[in-house]
């Protein structure tokens, strides 16, 4: 058994803002892509080690904005961590900023939180040995980050509507169609979308859209086929769009790279 991979969902006062939570152990040395993610992420590591791009050793606890790029992660024997998945809108209630200030980026936590509460909440995991309780730890440390008086600590109905619509057609869509579906002009829904998940409306669909392919391939067919279906008009825009987020060639990327 390489690694051991749990799914657990978020509590209902937490279901506006975080998707799901993941618990990753792995049992031996394991490098694989991470794909472009249109959510942002939060990380506690539980025990060992993990490298991105053969660099340092990643921190303890990390946040991880929208990403429209793959990343090469090395996990060690021995790493374990646990992730927040956030929804679109859901994580800045806890960042306290725009989203649109870390896309492309992974950081340390400590740079937007105090180092002593994050030491507190590791401490707290490491007392537990299951999955709900250390999900209950994390839960509690998000909950107390919400602050209900402000603005911000609510997700935005509209950008919610706009991301909903944009997963429901697979990123495939216009965005001029979908700003005058949400009432407003295309600048105000760049702005606002931006904002408060991370990316423009445009880069978020394509990432959306991308990721929609990766789940047609796993599901079998064709690459032409594939294209057809994630709604490209032909096979060299869906090349091209294709290596710009993996920097390969379908066939190549499928033939060669563990990925999720």
């Amino acid at each position: 058994m390489v690694l051991t991979h749990a799914v657990v969902a978020p509590s209902e006062r937490l279901r506006r803002f975080v998707r799901r939570f993941e618990i990753i152990e792995t049992f031996s040395e394991r490098v694989h892509t991470l794909l472009p993610e249109s959510s942002a992420i939060a990380c506690f590591r539980l025990d060992g080690v993990a490298r991105m791009h053969g660099s340092s050793a990643l921190p303890a606890a990390l946040f991880s904005g929208v990403q429209d790029r793959t990343r090469s992660v090395t996990h060690l024997p021995g790493s374990h961590v646990l992730l927040t998945v956030f929804t679109e809108a859901g994580a800045t209630a806890f960042l306290g900023e725009p989203l649109d200030r870390v896309f492309n980026r992974t950081m340390a936590m400590d740079l937007f939180l105090r180092r002593s509460r994050l030491d507190e909440v590791r401490e707290q995991l490491m007392e537990h040995r299951e999955d709900a309780g250390r999900v209950d730890v994390v839960e509690r440390f998000l909950l107390a980050r919400l602050r209900p008086e402000t603005h911000d600590a609510m997700p935005d109905a509209v950008t919610e509507a706009a991301a909903a619509q944009i997963r429901k057609r697979h990123g495939a869509l216009r965005m001029e169609e979908l700003a005058r579906a949400m009432g407003l002009s295309l600048s105000a829904l760049e702005r606002r979308f931006r904002r408060r998940v991370g990316a423009s409306p445009r880069k978020f669909a394509s990432i959306v859209r991308m990721r929609h392919v990766l789940r047609l391939q796993r599901a079998g067919g064709s690459l032409t086929e594939i294209a057809h279906r994630a709604g490209y008009c032909d096979q060299s825009h869906f090349i091209k769009d294709f290596k710009s987020f993996t920097g390969l060639a379908p066939e190549s990327f499928f033939r060669q790279t563990s990925f999720c």
